[in-house]
């Protein structure tokens, strides 16, 4: 039914086809309002956005897969072969690092006079009679009253091994 661009009747049937009705002008500038310029404050707003997700973006790729803080890069991976248990200097403690099974696994001890060595599934310090199991825990035979082995998060990441150093502990 065409519009004669008069109101329509409150109980009439074009009343449950519409539920809402505007004069033909008001609908014409809803129009215009809807498809009108924003202006140059929403430009601006816009560019803004767009920039800043440039910038995040562009820091993501250059930081290149690395790890941030609190990640420190210990060494290349290459320093800690596979199926062996080497160590590094961390501060003033040593971390050790375990690749003899399919995951790394790294250990903080105390500083001692010889290294860390792999004992079976565990660890041993020869020069002193330390030993640990698998978890760090103090092995059988092992010395009396020699410290556990801490476990430490460490991670590999294009090409290097990095250590969380937010939750290194006390030295």
């Amino acid at each position: 039914m065409p519009h004669s661009g008069r109101p329509a009747p409150p109980g009439g049937a074009e009343r449950a086809e519409r539920l809402a009705w505007l004069p033909p002008r008001a609908a014409k500038a809803r129009k215009l309002i809807l498809r009108g310029n924003l202006g140059l404050p929403w430009l601006l707003g816009a560019l803004a956005a767009a920039l800043v997700i440039l910038v995040a973006g562009a820091a993501l790729l250059l930081q290149g897969g690395r790890p941030g803080p609190p990640w420190a890069l210990v060494g290349p991976l290459e320093r800690f072969p596979g199926g062996t248990v080497r160590q590094a200097q961390v501060g003033p403690r040593v971390l050790v690092v375990d690749r003899r099974g399919s995951a790394v696994r790294g250990f903080m001890a105390a500083p001692g006079p010889c290294p860390v060595v792999a004992e079976g599934d565990g660890f041993a310090r020869p020069c002193r009679a330390e030993r640990w199991d698998a978890d760090g825990r103090q092995a059988p035979g092992a010395r009396a009253g020699q410290p556990a082995l801490a476990r430490v998060a460490v991670r590999v990441a294009r090409g290097g091994l990095y250590v969380d150093q937010g939750h290194l502990g006390p030295p």
